[in-house]
């Protein structure tokens, strides 16, 4: 038996504790009730739309031992804003319990199994700011954390949909994006997935990293690092404010596959692109485009006038035509691009320049000027008579006009080639014929007499000749 002022000195020192025991316990308690109260909730909500600049809404919180979940979460913005809406499911929060005996509330991670977030152009502008939750901060309790902060929000799979002022989208596919406050704007940093875009359905280009920043006054595209499947790189950069101002997009690629880029012409050109572009539109639409471009490694093949070129000179390198310097400048708008400055040279053998139109849906119509060498044109029958070439620059000039599509563009000068072969052979076959009535002793008409009947062999004679002129309209015409 302890003596009863040991039993006081212990009972000194164990009510204290117990006393803060049962104060922690009713704390905990407290706070387990409060985080899944609709007070708790509201701040929430109160403050991701501050920070997000968008309405956002929570499905009732469940509190684990260290954790916070919701089922899914809803972000709605307006016209005004560059975020229009955020849609996610699996909501999960982890918390630093530590940071309350410091009179804050951190939130360590969120993490959302899946995101779906949708971006656009600004439409409205001077309209009433974002609606927000009521502070209803008389019916907080006095004891909540003074500050609540997120330290990152994560999802593993991520679509984002970038809405065009023209009607068109560029939406980001499968990506693992992460996103971290800071101040009043937050940082995204997107990892993987895929870019696609409406305009362009069959171009498809692999996400290495994309960095941007979202504010109040809008988004800010720091850095996007993509490539494509058969190879090369693009970098974007660009501004997308939330207010009258312009958005800006810039662009620079290198050793990207033609093809990669404009699929409609596979099989007709190889070889690599590097160059730059900038883009710009307001709410009312795309209002400029411009850029450079050039090419490197260009083979043509499968190319109309090419393919005559071939034909009719012997020189079976037209087939698949090497070029050297291949390089434009481009102007446009949402309808259309225009090509200036073209230049497409095959040393040698062939030269192209001129200007081209490109519409939104990939019709084409250009004006070119084509040089062909002095040693080409000679092979080419009446090539100078009907193409009305005129000599500069190591070439020989004619015109050619271009229609058609991107897919399936056309030419007036392939024609024009077979005209001047076909003048050709006319022509010899007209000397054949005079050739064949000289042998007969006929140059000068036949007389109906007796003796101005030719013998079976002359017939013979005149036939083989006549025979020799039709094989050589036929080997240029077939």
């Amino acid at each position: 038996m302890l003596p009863s002022r040991h039993k006081k000195l212990h009972l000194f020192w164990i009510t204290p504790l117990v006393l803060i025991a049962c104060c922690a316990g009713i704390g905990i308690v407290m706070l387990f009730r409060w985080v899944q109260s609709d007070e708790c909730r509201a701040l929430i909500e109160k403050k991701t739309t501050d920070q997000l600049h968008v309405k956002v809404k929570l499905t009732p919180l469940q509190l684990g031992w260290t954790s916070l979940s919701s089922e899914s979460l809803r972000a709605i913005g307006s016209a005004e804003t560059t975020l229009k809406s955020i849609e996610s499911s699996g909501l999960r929060a982890r918390l630093r319990l530590s940071a309350l005996l410091q009179g804050s509330m951190v939130v360590e991670e969120i993490s959302l199994a899946r995101m779906v977030i949708h971006l656009g152009a600004v439409t409205g502008v001077k309209s009433v700011p974002v609606s927000t939750l009521p502070e209803r901060a008389d019916s907080l309790p006095n004891w909540l954390p003074l500050q609540f902060v997120v330290e990152r929000i994560r999802s593993t799979s991520a679509d984002v949909l970038i809405e065009q002022p023209n009607g068109g989208s560029i939406n980001i596919l499968g990506t693992s994006l992460e996103s971290v406050p800071e101040g009043k704007q937050i940082r995204f940093d997107a990892h993987g997935g895929r870019l696609v875009s409406a305009r362009f359905p069959d171009l498809s280009i692999a996400i290495d990293t994309i960095r941007c920043r979202l504010s109040g006054q809008g988004l800010d595209l720091t850095g996007a690092d993509l490539s494509f499947h058969n190879g090369g790189a693009l970098r974007l950069e660009g501004s997308f404010p939330s207010n009258e101002s312009e958005s800006r997009l810039k662009g620079h690629w290198e050793q990207v596959e033609l093809v990669s880029l404009m699929p409609a012409l596979t099989g007709k050109v190889l070889g690599t692109l590097e160059g730059n572009g900038e883009a710009a539109w307001d709410h009312d639409g795309m209002h400029a485009l411009t850029g450079t471009i050039s090419a490197h490694d260009v083979t043509l093949s499968d190319i109309p006038a090419l393919e005559k070129l071939a034909l009719f000179t012997g020189i079976d390198q037209f087939r698949h035509l090497p070029v050297q310097d291949a390089h434009a400048t481009y102007a446009g708008g949402a309808e259309k691009t225009i090509w200036h400055d073209v230049v497409i040279e095959s040393r040698g053998l062939l030269k192209l320049t001129g200007e081209a139109e490109v519409g939104k849906e990939g019709s084409l119509r250009g004006s070119f000027q084509v040089g062909i060498t002095k040693g080409v044109v000679d092979i080419i029958p009446f090539a100078r008579e009907i193409l009305g070439l005129n000599e500069h620059d190591g070439y020989l000039w004619t015109p050619m006009i271009l229609g058609g599509s991107l897919s399936h563009p056309k030419e007036d000068l392939s024609a024009r080639l077979t005209t001047a072969v076909t003048a050709h052979a006319e022509g010899l076959l007209k000397e054949g014929i005079q050739e064949g009535m000289k042998v007969l002793g006929k140059a000068q008409g036949l007389l109906p007499s007796a003796t101005n009947i030719p013998s079976t062999n002359d017939v013979k004679t005149l036939e083989q000749g006549a025979g020799k002129v039709f094989d050589t309209l036929g080997g240029f015409l077939k």
